[in-house]
C-alpha cells in the first residue's frame, strides 16, 4: 500500500525538549528553473542556501525564491507509474527510518546507471559513523524516475536546457555548484515509496554539486558529492547546526541546536550545559572535545565542540556530541522496540517477546524483565513463565525494559527518552 511521505520537519526546539532543531539555511523549497537567473530583483524574496566546494569547504549564499507551481498532470501520472525498487529493507517502515532516492536526467536506457549511482551514495553515507553502526535502523528505496532527455540543466555549461522529470539545474541563483530541484515534483515521486523520512535527489551528472533542503541534492556521478548527503542529514535528522563560520559576531542568546553554544568551556563545565559531559574527551573527527570559537555563521561569540567536523567541512566525521545527537535522532524516528502479544502454549507456559533494533559496532541492546515489579533472571528477547506462577485473582504485570547501552551516548535524558523503551503486558484472571 502506498502512503504519503512523512515530511521532514524542521523544529525549533532542541533534542532535550523532545524535538529536533534545524538549520536556518534551507528555508522552504527552491524550484530549479525559477532560480536560474543569477541576479535578484530589488525587493524580491531570497533564501540562504549552502554551497559546497570540492575541497570540502562550505559557505552560504543568498539566492532568489520563486513561487512553486503544483506538479502538473503529466508529473502526477508519471509518478504514480514509477517503479519503486528496494535497495535495502531492514524491517517494516513503522519501525525504520526510510531514506528515498529519486533521480533526474536518467532516461529509461540509463536506469542501470542510476542504480549504480544510488548504491555509490549509499556506500558513502554508511561509511560514516553513526550511520555505519546504525544502518539496520534504515530502509533504503529508489524510485525509478525516467526523464525524456539525459543530463540536467546548465550542465556542463550555463544555458543548456534538457527535458527532465524533476527540473534539476546547476547555477541555481547564479552559483555554479548549487544544484537545485523542483522539490514538489521530487516529493511526489518519493511518495510512491512505502514511507519517506528523507528524500535525496540525484542528478545524472559527474559535475560536483549539491544543495540542502527538504529534498537534499547531489551529483549522482561524482564520487565526492555523497558527502553532501552525510552533512545534510545531520541537519534534517539530527537537528544539528552548521559549525562553519563567516565574519562577524554572534547576535542573541543561546541557540537550541545541541552542537553550538554561546558558553565557553569554563561556563559550560561549571553549569553543566550542552556537551559538558564530553569536554576533554577524544572526538572521532580528531583532537579533543572543547569549545572552539566560530560556528553557525559567526566567527566570534559562539562555540562548536571540535576543530573540524562534518558539520564544518565535508569529508570529516561527526564529533562526539553530534554523534550522540544523531543516534538519539535515529531512534526518535525509528523507535527502539515493540512487543508481541502474550500467548499461552499447550504446556501451560505464558510466552512474552519483544522485537528490538540491533545496531552494530559498540552498541549493546539489553533487556530487563520484571514480573509484578520483581526482576527475573531472563535477559533475552523472550520470556516464558509457567501459568501456575501467575495464579491468583489480582492481575499480573510483566514488563520488559529495552535499552541501547552504547557508550556513544552519555546524556542520561537522551538515553532515557530515545534509547530506552519499557513494554508492559497485563494478565487478568
Amino acid at each position: 500500500m502506498r502512503r504519503s511521505p512523512t515530511h521532514v520537519r524542521r523544529l525549533a526546539a532542541g533534542l532535550l525538549a523532545g524535538a529536533l532543531a534545524s538549520t536556518a539555511l534551507v528555508l522552504g523549497s527552491s524550484p530549479a528553473h525559477a532560480a536560474h537567473a543569477p541576479l535578484t530583483a530589488p525587493g524580491a524574496p531570497t533564501q540562504l542556501r549552502e554551497v559546497f566546494s570540492p575541497d570540502g569547504s562550505i559557505r552560504t549564499a543568498r539566492v532568489p525564491v520563486a513561487p512553486q507551481a503544483a506538479p502538473d498532470a503529466r508529473t502526477e501520472r508519471a509518478a504514480e507509474a514509477a517503479t519503486v525498487e528496494p535497495v535495502e529493507v531492514n524491517g517494516p517502515s513503522s519501525g525504520k527510518l526510510d531514506l528515498v532516492f529519486v533521480g533526474d536526467g536518467y532516461t529509461a536506457a540509463q536506469l542501470d546507471t542510476y542504480r549504480r549511482d544510488v548504491r555509490s551514495k549509499v556506500a558513502e553515507l554508511f561509511a560514516v559513523e553513526p550511520y555505519k553502526s546504525y544502518r539496520s535502523l534504515f530502509n533504503i528505496w529508489q524510485v525509478d524516475v525516467v526523464s525524456r532527455e539525459s543530463g540536467v540543466d546548465d550542465d556542463p555549461t550555463q544555458g543548456v536546457r534538457r527535458d527532465t522529470a524533476l527540473d534539476m539545474n546547476y547555477y541555481c541563483g547564479g552559483l555554479d555548484r548549487l544544484l537545485c530541484v523542483d522539490e514538489a515534483k521530487a516529493q511526489q515521486y518519493a511518495a510512491q515509496a512505502p514511507q519517506a523520512d528523507q528524500v535525496i535527489a540525484l542528478a545524472n551528472s559527474s559535475t560536483y554539486g549539491g544543495a540542502g533542503g527538504t529534498v537534499a541534492t547531489a551529483a549522482g556521478g561524482n564520487a565526492r558529492s555523497g558527502q553532501i548527503a552525510v552533512h545534510e542529514l545531520g541537519h534534517s535528522l539530527g537537528g544539528l547546526a552548521d559549525e562553519y563560520d563567516s565574519p562577524g559576531a554572534h547576535q542573541g542568546g543561546e541557540e537550541p541546536e545541541p552542537n553550538v553554544s554561546v558558553y565557553p568551556r569554563a561556563t559550560m563545565s561549571a553549569y553543566r550545559l550542552k556537551w559538558y559531559r564530553w569536554l576533554g574527551q577524544p572526538t572521532p573527527d580528531g583532537g579533543t572535545v572543547g569549545t572552539y570559537e566560530g560556528a553557525k555563521y559567526a566567527a566570534t561569540g559562539i562555540y562548536r565542540p571540535s576543530q573540524n567536523s562534518i558539520m564544518r567541512t565535508l569529508g570529516r566525521e561527526f564529533n562526539a556530541p553530534s554523534r550522540e545527537a544523531m543516534i538519539a535522532a535515529f531512534y526518535r524516528k525509528a523507535g527502539l522496540a515493540a512487543q508481541t502479544p502474550a500467548t499461552r502454549d499447550a504446556f501451560g507456559i505464558w510466552r512474552f517477546g519483544v522485537t528490538a533494533q540491533q545496531p552494530a559496532g559498540g552498541s549493546r541492546v539489553t533487556v530487563r524483565w520484571r514480573v509484578d515489579g520483581h526482576r527475573v533472571p531472563a535477559t533475552g528477547l523472550r520470556l516464558g513463565i509457567p501459568a501456575a506462577l501467575l495464579a491468583g485473582k489480582a492481575p499480573h504485570h510483566v514488563t520488559a525494559t529495552v535499552t541501547d547501552e552504547t557508550p556513544w551516548v552519555r546524556d542520561p535524558e537522551l538515553r532515557s527518552r530515545y534509547l530506552t523503551s519499557t513494554l508492559e503486558w497485563t494478565l487478568r484472571p
